[in-house]
């Protein structure tokens, strides 16, 4: 039988546990991650409002306070991405979407982008600048060789055309009787002389993808059996380098995050990735302005990532390369093939003066006799037109 107590104690635990919720925020005013290395003040609880103006501003700045000091809205939004990835398959942002066996894609390059644009312009859907391409490509050979300059141009496919039947079965289906826009270069009147320069191995990486990945499942660059298999196709199609002629080396399998988790913080996606041990297979590497002398350092602090790789045993003598973000997972296993690679990404061209320009001109294009040169982009760089415009400034 219930004793007239219990209601009275029953009565008085709702309450605790409502004081406990409300207080519940103010438990939660304790240093958290998200907040370490931030270069700002946190919000201060804003005054009270003392005019009509002032009052319009209170509910922002007490939102600000709020966010900074509960600490509560980075933690919900993870826990969002989380739900929302585990139900659905979906994530925050559509730059990214979930393909089928566990694979993602980059769907679109920029926040303001059209929804899947990344992925039915490298595969062709209602293509319409093969001849843009063209023009681009042949002006690129024409412009190197009026410098006396050999240079190569390797155009990689991305995921979304290698892994073509992992996409969603709907995108799969416009990108199935699709034609790539370089596809559509090499069908068409390229002079002989323009196609020794180009390679676009899109049927060769199909193949060996068969075998084994060529990108990691969780990636939007490749890594390990990607660029190991390209590079050594491309030293062989440009200078009749045999794989006979590359050093031994050594890599290892490792459990890495996604390449592009930046866009769905709070989820943890990884891959298995091949990444080589540069030590144990001979090769110095050296990262970023530091590993260049005089006045082309500040050049370099600019462009943001350079690389000089060297290798004493390497049986060919310099191959510079001119990339964008694909170059640096493959510089490595370019590096086998000779005693010395160089780098440089062009993401940040646009950050140079005309007096860096000029230095980096003078570096990359003078006394390069004997030299190898490759320009190393991947499908949508070029099918943006960044070929173009790349060597318009750097070859005005």
């Amino acid at each position: 039988m219930m004793s007239h107590r219990e209601p009275r104690a029953r009565a008085r635990l709702a309450k605790i546990l409502l004081v406990a919720l409300l207080a519940a925020p103010a438990l939660l005013v304790l240093p958290s991650k998200h907040d370490e290395g931030e270069n700002r003040h946190l919000a201060p609880f804003p005054s009270a409002p003392d005019s009509p103006a002032a009052a319009l501003h209170y509910t922002g700045a007490f939102d600000a306070w709020a966010n900074d000091h509960f600490g509560l809205r980075a933690r919900l939004v993870a826990l969002h991405t989380k739900l929302d990835y585990a139900l659905w398959r979906q994530f925050p942002t559509h730059q990214v979407i979930a393909g089928r066996h566990g694979r993602i894609f980059t769907a679109a390059f920029q926040a303001e982008a059209p929804p899947y644009s990344g992925i039915l312009s490298v595969c062709g859907y209602q293509a319409t600048q093969a001849p843009m391409l063209a023009q681009q490509i042949d002006q690129f050979v024409v412009q190197t060789r009026a410098r006396g300059l050999d240079a190569k141009l390797l155009v990689v496919p991305t995921s979304p055309v290698v892994n073509m039947e992992q996409l969603p079965r709907w995108l799969y289906g416009m990108c199935r009787d699709s034609v790539t826009p370089m596809s559509q270069v090499l069908a068409g009147p390229l002079a002989p002389e323009v196609r020794r320069q180009l390679s676009y191995p899109l049927a060769a990486m199909r193949e060996a993808n068969a075998r084994e990945p060529l990108f990691p499942s969780t990636y939007f660059h490749w890594a390990g059996a990607g660029p190991r298999l390209v590079s050594a196709w491309t030293v062989q199609q440009f200078w009749g380098a045999t794989p006979q002629q590359a050093t031994p080396y050594v890599s290892k399998v490792e459990r890495q995050p996604s390449d592009i988790s930046h866009l769905f913080h709070g989820l943890k996606l990884e891959s298995d990735v091949e990444t080589l041990d540069w030590q144990k297979s001979g090769l110095e590497l050296c990262y970023g302005a530091t590993c260049f002398d005089g006045p082309l350092r500040p050049v370099v602090e600019k462009l943001r990532e350079a690389i000089r790789v060297t290798n004493p045993r390497g049986q060919r003598q310099r191959l510079v390369i001119i990339s964008d973000s694909y170059g640096p997972p493959a510089v490595g296993w370019f590096a086998r093939y000779y005693k010395e690679v160089l780098l440089f990404n062009t993401n940040f061209l646009g950050t140079l003066d005309a007096a860096d320009l000029q230095l980096l001109r003078s570096f990359l294009f003078e006394h390069r006799a004997g030299d190898d040169m490759l320009v190393l982009y991947h499908d949508a760089t070029v099918y943006a037109g960044r070929l173009g415009n790349d060597f318009k400034t750097l070859m005005p």
